[in-house]
């Protein structure tokens, strides 16, 4: 005991025991702030345990050196979106009131599908006032209207961008109410969100790295809102329960070291690197003689890219659920997507069967199969969804 004092305070310090009882029954009443991990664990479970303990910690540590870094940088706020110096990237947002460890809080994490949409798609959430182009629009919106107990938010929960929808639904929509909400939701963002960016210049980086952003932080004990947060008042529970304005993502696969590093290089350069695939559309938008989005591939990623074998069914719905977004934020009422489009976009290997029962699931009233094979499981499965 004497010599745990001359290295420690064991009035004030915090000690995490990992032994049996024998070795610290004689050394517990001497200390205050103490935790046993281990206890009640039989010894075979141990090393499992700790392993999840040392697990645990990395994580947390993640989540702290991503607020350390972003906090290094000075925020932009609404109006300074243009003095972004790249047009491809991540952003990363916070909100006034909100902090971790003494630091701004981050309160959501996004980027864009199709290449140079990252200006554009900072003022869908922040200036025009279309929450039906902007889900962080539309999330804030039904904090707003549930926090009152509205019943219009039944109504503000629909996507009216679609025509279907809009004509079920028009004698409902009451266009004064929406266009009030509209400029609360732009006053609340331009007075409490400032943001910061870092370039990523492909689609599937941007979209790895969003990913793991976001689940680090979600898988951060430690990580918690203020009980004043407007996200507590959300009648989505994955933004309540997760402390972001994030859906999507919040159970991906958390970062590696590799990409942790790679976020730092990339937000400390703030540049574009030079011999990354040409930013020709992945995502190309047909206006005649349909609105639709179809999926192509990029030639020079097709040169550069290699065989992913851990992608999941997991990666591919928010895959598609990206694909979706993208969709209504340019207004268009449709997705066509072909199986074999999505299968070589996230470059899978002989996993078709796994893409097809992905966009089956994904089908929902109203949707059409627009080419279906007999096995059911081929590449040029082809379905349109109704976004």
């Amino acid at each position: 005991m004497l010599d745990l004092e001359k290295v420690s305070d064991v009035e004030r310090d915090e000690f995490f025991i990992v032994a049996g009882t024998k070795y610290h029954e004689y050394l517990t009443p001497y200390i205050k702030n103490y935790h046993l991990p281990l206890k009640g664990k039989s010894l075979g479970n141990w090393i499992p345990e700790l392993k999840r303990l040392i697990k645990d910690d990395e994580i947390s540590s993640q989540g702290e050196e991503l607020h350390r870094m972003f906090n290094e940088a000075v925020p932009l706020h609404w109006n300074e979106i243009d003095k972004l110096p790249y047009n491809n990237g991540i952003y990363i947002m916070f909100e006034r009131g909100e902090l971790y460890k003494g630091r701004n809080r981050i309160v959501r994490i996004g980027t864009h599908l199709r290449p140079d949409r990252l200006i554009k798609r900072l003022k869908n959430h922040s200036i025009n006032k279309n929450a039906n182009g902007s889900i962080f629009r539309k999330n804030i919106g039904r904090a707003l209207l549930h926090k009152k107990e509205d019943p219009y938010l039944k109504i503000w929960d629909k996507n009216t961008s679609d025509k279907e929808i809009k004509e079920e639904y028009n004698h409902l929509i009451d266009k004064k109410k929406e266009k009030e909400l509209e400029e609360i939701i732009s006053d609340y963002l331009k007075n409490n969100i400032t943001f910061v960016c870092f370039p990523v210049n492909t689609e599937k980086e941007r979209l790895r790295l969003e990913e793991g952003m976001i689940s680090v932080l979600n898988h951060t004990e430690d990580f918690q809102p203020s009980t004043s947060w407007l996200g507590l008042s959300s009648p989505v529970e994955e933004i309540k329960s997760s402390g972001l304005w994030n859906c999507n993502g919040l159970n991906g696969a958390l970062l590696t070291d590799e990409e942790m590093k790679r976020i730092q290089w990339l937000f400390n350069s703030q540049s574009e690197e030079p011999g990354y695939p040409s930013k020709e559309p992945l995502i190309k938008t047909i206006d005649e003689p349909e609105k639709v989005v179809v999926v192509e591939e990029n030639k020079s990623m097709k040169q550069k890219k290699k065989t992913d074998t851990k992608v999941t069914a997991h990666d591919i719905r928010e895959y598609i659920e990206k694909l979706f977004d993208e969709a209504r934020e340019s207004g268009y009422p449709y997705l066509d997507l072909v199986s074999g489009d999505i299968h070589k976009q996230l470059n899978m290997k002989d996993s078709m069967p796994s893409v097809c029962s992905v966009m089956y699931q994904k089908i929902k009233d109203g949707d059409e199969i627009l080419h279906r094979t007999p096995s059911g499981y081929s590449s040029t499965i082809k379905i349109r969804y109704f976004v």
